[in-house]
């Protein structure tokens, strides 16, 4: 009687595997995971039920088990066939690519499920072309990250007249139905935007073009020369008038929306083909909406890598005049991909004298912008009843030079202390040795920087009391 019993038991967890096999080879991961999961912990040393239950983990995005890899390593220690394939795509999610690329190749050593070495060819080829765009990173300076809400990401792109305007297009077209950015060049004469067409039975966004001729603006067109096959938008025209920027979620994308660049060829009206600019302003995010001052030599652009829903960060760079890229056995795979990343700003911050004149053409644009939305260039106080919103305000010579003056001083003072905050952030993940040499500077810093908000504080008085005393008279 009892050999019947195990009998019976024996051929319920076969029709309890086959059962679950069935589900997992028609992609029903979730349902086939419970099965798995009881046999596993009947049976934990069995390498095909490591297998299925990671797998089935993986493919659920089932973050609750702990050991996933571990057990998929153990799978294919006792040569689970396809074990390696999803150590590959575990490595890709860890960014290891060259670990990833190894297990690639020990999948295919042995594969023989022709489906899943397709796709596993066709992972393979796009890991290989994400590491050999992180091998060409930029060496880019930052010199700020602002976080801000997706739908009024513009408000953070102080750029200043010289790079013409940004506006949501559905302000500017006064139309809730259009979507994304609308870019006028810096002499208003042109605007660039993104229209929904028909293509191939799809909706795609695409980019249009529209010249202003006396007080009339030409009916819009497509651009010609830039077919991705995906979605164009967030356009950018450099005020050379042949440097265009914009984000593309098609071919040459490494994932979402990313920046390309192209330029326009007069002679034949169109544009060239267009090229990734590559990392670190790409990722597997969205990145976009990159745009560049040339005379305050500043760049913009926007990513929502590692924001939370409805969050996107817009970095602030300073362009290079020409591409530099950083030396791949000098830094180290792990030091790359953080840089490639843009991961800390501050490790990007090696000049400091580019840094901290760079934030002073910042703050000089924001408050240059600043003054555009009310009106205005500025704020500044007299007394109660009296503000200042323009040099021409001031009535007392010396104290609109002095205003001036202070205020050149002071856009200096806010870049110094964004420094001195960057310094700070090094200092606390700085070695002991390091830290030692970081201390005598950084206490240079602050007494500087004490010195100068108090000559300030003396400026701002004395502008106020030359100005006081000649309307007074």
């Amino acid at each position: 009687m009892v050999l019947v019993v195990v009998c019976v038991a024996g051929v319920s967890a076969q029709n309890t595997k086959a059962n679950g096999r069935k589900l997992f080879n028609e992609g029903k991961f979730q349902e086939a995971k419970p099965i798995f999961r009881i046999l596993y912990n009947k049976s934990p040393k069995s390498a095909e039920y490591n297998y299925w239950y990671a797998a089935c983990c993986y493919e659920t995005k089932d973050t609750t088990v702990q050991g996933i890899e571990k057990m998929l390593e153990f799978a294919e220690e006792r040569r689970v066939l396809n074990a390696p394939y999803y150590l590959a795509l575990i490595n890709i999610d860890k960014n290891d690519y060259p670990a990833a690329i190894d297990a690639f190749e020990r999948f295919f050593a042995e594969a023989k499920d022709e489906e899943r070495i397709a796709s596993a060819k066709e992972k393979l080829a796009y890991i290989n072309s994400l590491l050999r765009m992180m091998k060409s990173t930029e060496r880019l300076c930052v010199i700020d990250s602002i976080i801000v809400d997706k739908a009024r990401f513009l408000d953070a792109y102080h750029c200043g007249r010289d790079a013409g305007k940004l506006f949501m297009a559905a302000d500017y077209f006064n139309d809730s139905t259009c979507s994304g950015v609308l870019s006028m060049t810096e002499r208003g004469t042109d605007i660039y935007f993104q229209q929904n067409v028909l293509s191939d039975s799809l909706v795609l966004q695409k980019i249009f073009h529209s010249s202003k001729n006396g007080n009339e603006w030409s009916r819009a067109m497509p651009i010609k020369g830039i077919d991705t096959g995906g979605n164009d938008g967030y356009p950018f025209m450099s005020a050379d008038g042949s440097t265009f920027y914009f984000a593309s979620d098609g071919k040459g994308s490494i994932g979402g929306y990313d920046i390309f660049v192209t330029r326009y060829d007069a002679e034949e009206g169109r544009f060239l083909v267009p090229t990734n600019i590559g990392m670190p302003y790409n990722s597997t995010a969205n990145d976009y909406m990159l745009v560049v001052n040339e005379i305050a030599n500043l760049g913009w652009f926007a990513t929502d890598r590692r924001m939370p829903d409805g969050k996107v960060c817009i970095y602030v760079f300073v362009p290079n005049a020409a591409k530099e890229t950083y030396d791949y056995d000098a830094e180290g795979y792990g030091n790359l991909l953080s840089l490639s990343q843009l991961n800390s700003i501050a490790r990007t911050q090696v000049n400091r004298d580019v840094v901290r004149k760079s934030r002073q053409q910042l703050t000089m644009l924001v408050y240059e912008d600043e003054g555009d939305t009310d009106g205005s260039e500025f704020t500044f106080i007299i007394d109660d009843a009296t503000d200042y919103h323009s040099l021409d305000d001031f009535r007392s010579a010396e104290a609109r030079k002095m205003f001036f003056e202070w205020r050149t001083r002071t856009a200096q003072y806010e870049a110094d202390v964004k420094i001195l905050e960057t310094m700070r952030d090094e200092y606390a993940e700085a070695s002991l040795a390091q830290k030692q040499r970081m201390s005598t500077e950084i206490m240079a810093q602050e007494l500087s920087l004490e010195k100068e908000a108090a000559q300030l504080a003396v400026m701002e008085k004395e502008i106020r009391k030359l100005e006081y005393k000649e309307l007074n008279k």
